[in-house]
C-alpha cells in the first residue's frame, strides 16, 4: 500500500526567544495585552540552593514552579513587583525571564514512498544511511559487541521518544518528563511519549492555570528521529543507529504551545529553561554517560535580562561535567559565525561538545531509485551544510544532511524543490519518526539536530569501552581521533570517526 512520508528540508535545531512579557515570536505585546504575571528564573549567589529559597520567593509574592537545588536556582511565576523584591534580596544574584526555545518553522514536503506502515524484519533502509557508514560505524560494530555497548546510556533531551517504534523497542531504559504540561501516553503509558494533548495557550495565557486541553493531539517526531540515529537496533525495524546496542534515556522537555502572531495562528512545541535544567540534573545524578541536546538558541552577553539564564546554563553544565556526564549539543542552524558576543546555548559553553553539520558533494541524487545499491558518501567530499553555524566554539562535525550539489557546484537547496532531481532527498539523514501511536515511520531530516546524535553515540561507545574515563578525557579522545576534513572554524577538529575512536 502506498504511504506518505515526510521530508524535512530546513534545519531542525531550536531557536530561542524570551516568552516573558513578549509574544511567542519575540515582538513586544501592547501594554493592554501584556500579562500581569510571567515566568522568571531566579538565580541565587550560592551555587547550591539556600534552605530558605522557596520561602523567600513565596514571601516576595512569587509562586515556585521548579526547584533546581544543585545550581541554586528557581523558576517562578511572579508579577513585576515580586520580581523587583526578589532582585533586591541580598541572597539573589540575578532574576530574568525564563527563556523559551522553539522548533523553527520548516519546509515539509510530502512524497509518495513505501517508508512506513508495518516495518519488515530486515534493516532494508540501511542502504540509504550514508551517514552511518561515512563516520565508520560498521567498523566499530565489528570490535564493540552489543553487550559492551549496552554499558552506556545516552539521555536524549528532546520532544519525547516513541518507545513502541520497532527500531527502538527495548532500547529505552528510562522515561522522564520534566516539561510543564505533564501527561502520559502511548501503549506503555509513558510520560516521555511524544504525544501532546495539552498546550500552553498564549492567546489566553493564565500563569496560574498553565496547561489546558488542546483541540487535537499532536505527535512530534524530532526526538524519535534523534534517538534512531543514536541507537536504532539491528533487525528491529528498517534502519540502524550509530550504536545499536547503546541504551536511551528518553526525556520530554518540550511543551506544546499555541499563539497568534501577525494574524497567523501557530500550533508548535517549545521548551523552557526550567524543564531543560531539571532533565540535565536528573540525568547527571543517575550517572548517564552522555546527554544529547539537539536544541539550543542564542543569548546576548550584553543584555542584562540574559544574565540569569547565562549563569544558570553555566552552572548546570559544570554540574553535569563534575558528575561525569558528557554533554553533546548541536551548533545551531542559522548559518552564522558563532564568534562574538552572541552566544549559542548550550553548544558554546566550554564543557559541551559543539557539533556542526556536514553534507556530501558525492552526487547521490544521480542514482536511479529504487535500487539495491548502497549509497556511500566519498571521503574528501564533505561540505559544511548550508544551514550550519560555525566558529571557534565548534569542536567536531558530523553528518546533518544537505541537498547535494548540482553539476556547477551549487547547492540544490538554493532552488525550489520542484527544480531539484528526484534523488536530492537522499542527501538528508534517514531515521525513525512517529506519525501516530499505531504508525511508526521513517523520514529524511536535515539539521545540526541530526549531526549531534552521531557524536553522542560515538561518545557512548567510547564510554562503554572506557568506563573509567571522565568527560574531559572523552572530549579529548574524540577530537584526537576525528578525521580532518577542512577548516577548524567550519568543522572543529574534524568529522567524528567511530572507527578510530573505538580502536
Amino acid at each position: 500500500m502506498r504511504k506518505v512520508g515526510y521530508i524535512v528540508l530546513a534545519a531542525l535545531a531550536l531557536g530561542l526567544f524570551a516568552c516573558n512579557q513578549q509574544a511567542p515570536g519575540g515582538a513586544s505585546l501592547s501594554v493592554q495585552s501584556a500579562p500581569e504575571k510571567g515566568r522568571y528564573l531566579v538565580v541565587f549567589k550560592a551555587e547550591a540552593l539556600p534552605a530558605n529559597a522557596k520561602v523567600l520567593a513565596e514571601g516576595a509574592g512569587a509562586r515556585v514552579l521548579k526547584t533546581l537545588e544543585p545550581i541554586g536556582a528557581l523558576t517562578v511565576v511572579a508579577d513585576r513587583a515580586a520580581v523587583s523584591r526578589l532582585a533586591r534580596n541580598p541572597q539573589v544574584l540575578a532574576v530574568g525571564p525564563e527563556r523559551y526555545y522553539s522548533l523553527p518553522k520548516t519546509e515539509r514536503i510530502l512524497y509518495q514512498e513505501e517508508t512506513y506502515g508495518a516495518p519488515s524484519a530486515a534493516d532494508n533502509l540501511y542502504k540509504y544511511q550514508w551517514d552511518i557508514r561515512r563516520i565508520g560505524a560498521p567498523k566499530a560494530w565489528e570490535r564493540v559487541p552489543l553487550e559492551v555497548q549496552a554499558r552506556a546510556t545516552v539521555a536524549v533531551l528532546d520532544t519525547g521518544v516513541m518507545d513502541n517504534h520497532p527500531d527502538l523497542v527495548g532500547q529505552i531504559v528510562d522515561f522522564q518528563a520534566t516539561n510543564y504540561c505533564y501527561e502520559t501516553a502511548g501503549p506503555n503509558n509513558t510520560p516521555s511519549y511524544p504525544k501532546y494533548s495539552l498546550w500552553i495557550d498564549f492567546d489566553h495565557f493564565d500563569p496560574d492555570n498553565l496547561c489546558t486541553p488542546a483541540p487535537t493531539d499532536l505527535y512530534e517526531a524530532h526526538g524519535t528521529h534523534v534517538s534512531g540515529t543514536v541507537a536504532a537496533r539491528f533487525g528491529g525495524g528498517r534502519v540502524v543507529g550509530v550504536a545499536p546496542g547503546v541504551r536511551i534515556a528518553a526525556y520530554k522537555v518540550f511543551d506544546r504551545i499555541h499563539f497568534t502572531e501577525g494574524g497567523e495562528e501557530y500550533d508548535d512545541v517549545g521548551a523552557f529553561d526550567g524543564p531543560i535544567f531539571e532533565a540535565i540534573l536528573d540525568a547527571a545524578k543517575k550517572g548517564y554517560q552522555v546527554i544529547n541536546m539537539s536544541l539550543g538558541g542564542t543569548l546576548d552577553t550584553r543584555n542584562r535580562e540574559d544574565v540569569a539564564a547565562m549563569v544558570a546554563w553555566d552552572r548546570v553544565m559544570k554540574y553535569a561535567n563534575r558528575m561525569g556526564t558528557l554533554i553533546v549539543a548541536s551548533a545551531g542552524n542559522s548559518a552564522q559565525n558563532a564568534n562574538g558576543y552572541i552566544v549559542h546555548i548550550p553548544s558554546d559553553l566550554p564543557t559541551v561538545i559543539s557539533v556542526s553539520a556536514t553534507g556530501t558533494a558525492t552526487p547521490l541524487w544521480q542514482y536511479p531509485y529504487p535500487t539495491d545499491e548502497t549509497l556511500n558518501a566519498v571521503p574528501g567530499q564533505d561540505v559544511l551544510a548550508f544551514y550550519s553555524n560555525y566558529g571557534a566554539a565548534v569542536d567536531l562535525s558530523a553528518p546533518g544532511g544537505d541537498c547535494g550539489l548540482d553539476e556547477s557546484g551549487q547547492s540544490w537547496c538554493a532552488k525550489p524543490a520542484s527544480q531539484r532531481p528526484a534523488g536530492w532527498r537522499y542527501h538528508l539523514i534517514l531515521s525513525t519518526i512517529i506519525v501516530s501511536e499505531t504508525t511508526p515511520a521513517y523520514a529524511w531530516y536535515a539539521g545540526t539536530s541530526m549531526a549531534s546524535p552521531h557524536v553522542a553515540a560515538v561518545a557512548a561507545l567510547v564510554r562503554a569501552l572506557h568506563p573509567e574515563w571522565g568527560p574531559g578525557e572523552v572530549r579529548a579522545h574524540l577530537k584526537a581521533t576525528a578525521e580532518p576534513i577542512g577548516s577548524r572554524q567550519l568543522f572543529g577538529h574534524g568529522l567524528v570517526d567511530a572507527d578510530r575512536a573505538t580502536r
